[in-house]
């Protein structure tokens, strides 16, 4: 009985620590004296991209940022306008990594037979998954003075199914923008 709980604790724990968040958040940087409070409205700069980088979800996933930064501002009491007072820019950084491995012969099988008694085995890198890791800046601009005034952010991995990326934007952005003082 004590070993089928044992069990059944070691995996819910292999179960919640799979649950933990894929991304880690930066450092934060402010001007001195800067508060949330002083500013009533934001709005969002325009974000260009262009070149063959730029994903077919692109747009999509620009607007599910965009919103979840919309959302966590007026949470915080500010109105989203046109002549915004407080600027918000929004960086994204993708890049497409490869996970990989080192062959060992203890696990690949043996060396081949090459002739003449000469028996070779070389170590390589072999990729065994690829996958996409970002980043997410969002800086905030004084308008009046086109200063930043702060600047947060997070990075990890972007998940592969479409529907779990609305849920970790949501999540991020609501802990960055959470991080902004009031």
């Amino acid at each position: 009985m004590k070993s089928c709980i044992y069990a059944i604790l070691g995996l819910a724990f292999i179960y919640l620590s799979g649950c933990g968040t894929s991304y880690k958040l930066l450092k934060t940087k402010q001007e001195d004296g800067f508060r949330l409070s002083d500013y009533p409205t934001f709005g969002f700069y325009e974000i260009e991209a262009s070149g063959d980088t730029i994903s077919k979800n692109f747009e999509t996933n620009v607007s599910i940022i965009k919103d979840a930064v919309a959302r966590n501002l007026q949470a915080k009491g500010l109105d989203e306008a046109r002549d915004a007072n407080l600027k918000v820019n929004i960086a994204l950084s993708v890049e497409e990594k490869e996970q990989t491995r080192q062959t060992d012969f203890r696990t690949e099988g043996l060396p081949r037979y090459m002739g003449q008694r000469r028996y070779s085995w070389k170590s390589e890198e072999v990729v065994v998954g690829k996958y996409r890791e970002g980043t997410l800046m969002i800086d905030l601009v004084d308008a009046a003075n086109n200063k930043m005034v702060w600047q947060g952010g997070a990075s990890g991995i972007i998940p592969a199914k479409s529907g779990n990326f609305e849920d970790v934007v949501n999540q991020a952005v609501s802990e960055i923008i959470g991080k902004i003082p009031k």
